[in-house]
């Protein structure tokens, strides 16, 4: 692979461990660096209404209060695009009798992919948003709050909510990561957008990296695979 290619190749699939240099180290995988033909057409948009332009939790209780398909309601272009991204989140050391917490959970659809026997409790600081989480899905676990409501889960993970300019921060989010690692006794997971758009944050690879700096993580993966806009951190311990 030359210098080009590599340096591409090198936001699709990474892997890191503590043993290994910290620049981030080429995961190499045949099926993390082809899109399949059918890959873009996830990326067009069935949105009927506008995107969200705040995140706050009145912002989201408005924007809840119509209803709507799960994938609206996150604020996603597609139900492919917003499945892909949940998905991505589950691709972690999961094993039967573990805990998940979701923060920022919407409307709870990843309840629907975390594996049986693994115990799911969904967090969103709208109260519409739970109220519509709790009539879709009666038989999960939600409830209301924030950054200072995560309780400690084998593993915590977050699709999506850090990625708003007007009613968030990078500082929160670094806040946020620290504070998902510290409620893991195993690990997290995120995604986040990763190139520039009107309104929103993105973050590059080695700023998402740069929040868990200080953490006691064993493993570390940077995902670009499901989505071209878009990357997905997964870190856990191995001990």
């Amino acid at each position: 692979m030359d210098g080009t290619a590599e340096k591409e190749a090198n936001w699709l699939t990474q892997g890191i461990s503590h043993h290994q240099p910290r620049p981030l180290i080429l995961r190499a995988g045949a099926e993390c660096l082809h899109i399949s033909p059918t890959f873009r057409d996830v990326l067009v948009s069935d949105r009927s209404i506008p995107w969200l332009t705040e995140s706050s939790p009145t912002a989201w209780d408005s924007y809840a209060s119509g209803g709507g398909p799960d994938y609206l309601v996150a604020d996603c272009g597609s139900p492919e695009s917003h499945e892909r991204r949940l998905r991505a989140l589950l691709r972690l050391p999961v094993e039967d009798g573990h805990d998940l917490l979701e923060f920022g959970c919407g409307t709870g659809r990843l309840a629907d992919f975390v594996p049986r026997g693994v115990r799911y409790e969904g967090l969103d600081w709208s109260r519409e948003v739970i109220a519509l989480a709790q009539r879709r899905r009666p038989h999960n676990a939600f409830r209301c709050g924030s950054v200072a409501d995560l309780t400690p889960h084998d593993w915590v993970v977050a699709s999506g909510p850090f990625n708003y300019a007007m009613g968030w921060s990078k500082s929160q989010t670094a806040e946020a990561v620290s504070a998902m690692w510290e409620a893991s006794r195993r690990g997290i997971a995120l995604t986040a957008l990763g190139i520039p758009a009107e309104g929103r944050l993105h973050y590059s690879g080695d700023e998402l990296v740069s929040f868990l700096a200080p953490c006691d993580w064993s493993c570390l993966e940077l995902d670009r695979s499901y989505l071209p806009n878009d990357v997905c951190l997964r870190a856990w311990r191995t001990r």
